[in-house]
């Protein structure tokens, strides 16, 4: 039978409670070391939408309450006997080792976004020549400032590029040392100060939660802060030759 395969656990562990993606259980396959978390398939087809993605992260959320879960990428259906040769059989080294080596870790993931309107005071205030070429574009029309507001345009963008990777570096060096692996995002607009994810101790979330709160409170107003987690090491697991 087909199976959805969710993560990956000790061989010991226990499947979460509650059902899987399509309604079915979740129940494990066991093999040496380790452990697949997966759900039956049923026969008919499987939409794999936004309500299955949500209980593909409930079932690895749910087994990262019991231990430690490697979490597999979502979408990820295999054959009962493919789960036991191939997967857990194949890959058992693999598997132990990044079992062993995340055990008691979570992950925990950071957005840092500037406060668009103190942004752009900021700039112009450390700028003079972001100030200068601002004022002589002011009220006057495009097609008379055409070049000017290009110039102007590169100048706050080079500006903001260098202003970003020095507020990130300072936010990287007061989180690492509370944090045992860090992993960079690509910003996704120009406002994203830092889009990181973090490997952290079980026991030193609340470390964690503590500089980083103390890094919002000292930059309230000028950047907006969001944590999400804990949540399993997705950032921090390899499993690519696996599946």
């Amino acid at each position: 039978m087909a199976e959805y395969v969710y993560g990956i656990i000790d061989a010991d562990g226990t499947p979460p409670p509650g059902e899987g993606i399509g309604g079915a259980p979740v129940r494990t396959i066991g093999g040496d070391g380790a452990a697949a978390l997966v759900s039956d398939i049923p026969s008919q087809e499987l939409m794999l939408d936004r309500g299955a993605m949500l209980t593909h992260a409930r079932v690895l959320e749910s087994a990262l309450a019991d231990g430690t879960v490697l979490p597999m990428r979502f979408g990820v259906i295999m054959e009962g006997e493919e789960v036991r040769t191939r997967l857990l059989g194949t890959h058992r080294d693999q598997l132990c080792a990044q079992l062993e080596q995340l055990a008691g870790k979570v992950e925990l993931n950071v957005r840092v976004l500037y406060e668009e309107e103190s942004l752009m005071r900021e700039l112009v205030d450390a700028h003079p020549d972001i100030a200068a070429l601002r004022a002589r574009v002011r009220g006057r029309s495009e097609d008379a400032t055409y070049y000017e507001r290009i110039q102007l345009g590169e100048r706050v963008a080079d500006a903001l590029e260098r202003r970003r990777a020095a507020d990130a570096d300072a936010l990287l060096e007061e989180l690492s040392p509370v944090s045992l692996a860090v992993e960079l995002g690509a910003p996704s607009h120009e406002r994203v100060v830092l889009h990181a994810s973090f490997l952290v101790a079980r026991d030193g979330v609340a470390a964690f939660d503590d500089a980083l709160e103390r890094q919002a409170e000292a930059r309230a107003g000028h950047m907006r802060f969001k944590c999400v987690g804990p949540l399993p090491p997705h950032s921090f697991v390899d499993l690519g030759q696996a599946v």
